[in-house]
């Protein structure tokens, strides 16, 4: 939220060779802590029964990242299978924070076995999980609620079928269409096969997961491997992913480049930040936290 800035103004006289120069302050104050909805779409294919069962291992190691970071948040299940028609899995199929069984229901939901036949279209399912169209996603996707959507594959999407020859636009729109409603960020990640050539463990390999890196990649989202062995770190990478506080805060006028004094709830911050003077904003390398109150001192840049 932009706090309307306290501008020091000054005259200027085109007869006045030098004049002082207009100093401006302006206040914001970082989002609140923000709430998300996760949305898991496993491969429910014949070849994922052991990467299934460390993601269930790593749950909750997610839940707790995200307990950590103090948001408010639902996770929810689906998996690849077209004919699943987007479900939810699990009972209860939402898992919230401050359950006491979070993690174990997490880690149930996500084994969504192995009996499911090609194609595995998980642009699709997600979509379908989303939009809910039968009801049976009840109260999973909330009004003002970001998103994130984790794709666990040891294949690509194969949704054409469905959403035509090119699956990725056609989710991107489903996301941006989330995103037009919620007024909130819609951010993809992927668990998927190495891009461009897939990986290989000491049992099992996987296909490139091009279709899902590159929407991840375009929605600011992370890509990581399958065939990596430690997914409670890909857990604590995800679960980091899912906060979303903004970095880029507006100024009213083009700055001096250099000339920004920045306080931080009160605190002078001398670096991890730079003025954007083309486009004029603060630009924090990390994102202030939640409910920070973020001064900024400047001088405005001469008009031409």
């Amino acid at each position: 939220m932009l706090l309307p800035g306290c501008v020091d103004y000054a005259i200027r006289d085109s007869d006045v060779e030098s004049l002082p120069p207009v100093v401006v302050e302006e206040r914001f104050v970082q989002a609140p802590l923000p709430e998300i909805d996760v949305l898991f779409v496993v491969d429910s294919t014949g070849s994922m029964a052991d990467e299934q069962a460390s993601l269930a291992a790593a749950a909750s190691t997610f839940l707790d990242v995200l307990d950590d970071l103090q948001l408010t948040y639902q996770v929810g299940v689906t998996s690849t299978d077209p004919a699943d028609d987007g479900a939810l899995r699990g009972r209860p199929w939402i898992i919230t924070g401050g359950s006491d069984s979070g993690s174990e229901s997490l880690a149930t939901a996500l084994q969504v076995g192995t009996a499911s036949a090609p194609p595995a279209a998980g642009f699709h399912t997600a979509a379908l999980a989303l939009d809910d169209a039968l009801g049976l996603n009840r109260g999973f996707r909330r009004a003002g609620a970001g998103l994130h959507v984790v794709f666990v594959s040891d294949g690509d999407d194969q949704s054409d079928t469905w959403l035509g020859g090119d699956p990725e636009s056609a989710f991107l729109a489903v996301l941006e269409a989330d995103e037009e409603e919620s007024g909130r960020l819609a951010r993809v990640s992927a668990v998927v096969g190495d891009v461009p050539d897939g990986c290989r463990t000491n049992a099992n390999s996987a296909l490139p997961g091009t279709r899902y890196a590159a929407v991840a990649e375009a929605t600011g989202g992370i890509v990581e491997s399958i065939c990596a062995a430690d997914f409670a770190a890909i857990a604590t990478a995800l679960g980091g992913a899912a906060a979303d506080w903004p970095t880029r805060f507006p100024l009213q006028a083009a700055p001096v480049d250099g000339s920004a004094l920045v306080e931080v709830d009160g605190v002078r911050v001398e670096s991890g930040w730079w003025l954007d003077t083309v486009e004029p904003a603060l630009v924090f390398n990390l994102a202030p936290p939640a409910d920070a109150e973020i001064s900024v001192v400047y001088t405005l840049a001469e008009s031409e």
